[in-house]
């Protein structure tokens, strides 16, 4: 399983590189590229994980077996049980380091490569096309990185009035965030969420008003400004990072918020069961490895059964993928459409040990 993952895992990083090199520009050298795909190696990882238990299991059952050893163990009284639960050992090590690479290691090392590309694309530039937007009431905010600490680089505030002409626009180097403010009561009786002080700095304030068609402008610089926004760092930090590449935790507690929100929080709550399902897909992925092995490929070459191991691999991640969009389009239950591929390969697995046996 060691040696399919770097083999692998040395391929993904390859194509990685030159996919991230393409990218390359006057302000994003070829060292930040290489930079950003070491940070996301623990993420690439962490995705072929499954892959590597279904093709490494069936390497080193096909060696065994190559040289008679699995039939000598079997003659010698050991059943394909006993055999199978050994390789579930190796395997179980295996989603020991997809658990702590996808929920300690992978996140944070992604929001630090994603803050460092963003920053390496011109930290100073307000609206590059490679920041974040989101609304914030009447105003839209956008910025180019943000630390999950709570500094935002690169910020643009824009402010509309009712009639949709823009009123203020608001442009700093940096907003560092200080802290939630309890607003008042409204008129219902009902207390207001909470607001946030964010401290603009190096920036300039325009506000732009309007006396019928002639429209004044002016202009100030400021070192310092506060500004209030309904918007959590935490809230925040989900615009940077895809809903795959977060922890369990932090899936569930976003989707959470958005279905108490009314937004749709389908995206957040597929990759959370994706996740947490992820040890019993490559459990599973094993099995049916196990189960080649002593069925109807075990006389078949080594280089066969590692190609159909590729084939079945590649073919049960299409159907993940195929689940989990439909699951976005037609708004069904995620969790159904993480199950499905699951217990599809698992039934398969099962019928075919069984058959072995």
């Amino acid at each position: 399983m060691l040696l399919v993952l770097l083999v692998i895992g040395g391929l993904d990083l390859l194509f990685t590189v030159i996919e991230e090199l393409g990218d390359v520009d006057d302000t994003y050298k070829a060292g930040a590229a290489i930079a950003y795909v070491l940070y996301t190696i623990p993420g690439h990882v962490y995705d072929v994980l499954p892959m590597t238990a279904l093709i490494g299991a069936v390497a080193g059952l096909g060696i065994l077996a190559g040289s008679n050893e699995l039939v000598i163990m079997q003659a010698a009284g050991i059943s394909r049980r006993r055999i199978a639960l050994a390789v579930m050992i190796p395997a179980a090590l295996l989603i020991l380091v997809g658990v702590i690479l996808g929920e300690y290691v992978a996140p944070k090392l992604e929001m630090k490569a994603e803050v460092n590309k963003a920053l390496a694309r011109g930290q100073q530039v307000s609206l590059s096309r490679f920041g974040y937007w989101q609304r914030d009431d009447s105003a839209f905010l956008h910025f180019n990185a943000m630390e999950p600490e709570g500094i935002m680089y690169g910020v643009a505030i824009l402010e509309f009035d009712a009639n949709h002409q823009m009123t203020r626009n608001i442009v700093a180097e940096q907003a560092v965030f200080e802290g939630l403010v309890t607003q008042g009561v409204t008129t219902n009786g009902i207390q207001d969420s909470d607001a946030s002080n964010w401290r603009l700095e190096n920036g300039t304030d325009m506000t732009i008003t309007y006396n019928g068609a002639d429209v004044n402008t002016t202009k100030e610089r400021f070192t310092t400004l506060v500004r209030q926004l309904d918007l959590t760092p935490d809230l925040l930090t989900v615009l940077v990072l895809d809903p795959d590449k977060m922890t369990m935790v932090d899936l569930y507690r976003y989707a959470e918020r958005f279905t108490r929100q009314g937004q749709d929080a389908d995206s957040y709550y597929l990759s959370f069961w994706k996740k947490l399902l992820q040890p019993f897909n490559t459990a599973v992925l094993v099995m049916v490895a196990v189960s080649f092995m002593f069925g109807s490929m075990r006389n078949v070459s080594m280089g066969a059964k590692i190609f159909t191991a590729i084939c079945f691999g590649l073919l049960f991640t299409i159907l993940q993928r195929m689940m989990h969009n439909v699951s976005l389009v037609y708004q069904f239950d995620p969790f159904i459409a993480v199950m499905i591929p699951m217990l599809l390969c698992g039934a398969l697995g099962l019928i075919l040990f069984r058959k072995a046996i």
